[in-house]
């Protein structure tokens, strides 16, 4: 009996495995071999036009480097505004 189940298994594993299998493909060095059509896509599907940025007045540009103290004060600025953020979760385990 159990010899029967044994085989019976065996037999629905390799029955299995052999329907997973592909269809044998045509080798490309045949000649006679049909080849799949090519397909289109233009190298312009995703353009998107390019928009001039809009130009700030350089008299409040430079009153405002003034305000915060030259080019050094914009770097602190930005550095306490990045410490002051919020920290997203790390990825993964989220270690702390």
């Amino acid at each position: 009996m159990q010899k029967r189940m044994m085989w019976g298994a065996l037999a629905i594993v390799v029955a299995g495995a052999a329907a997973a299998q592909k269809a044998p493909q045509p080798s490309p060095a045949d000649p006679k071999a049909r080849a799949q059509p090519a397909e289109y896509r233009s190298a312009f599907t995703d353009y998107r036009r390019y928009d001039e940025p809009e130009i700030a007045d350089w008299r409040a540009v430079n009153d405002e480097v003034a305000r915060v103290g030259g080019h050094l004060g914009i770097v602190r600025a930005q550095r306490e505004a990045a410490k002051a953020a919020p920290k997203p979760p790390a990825h993964g385990m989220h270690n702390k």
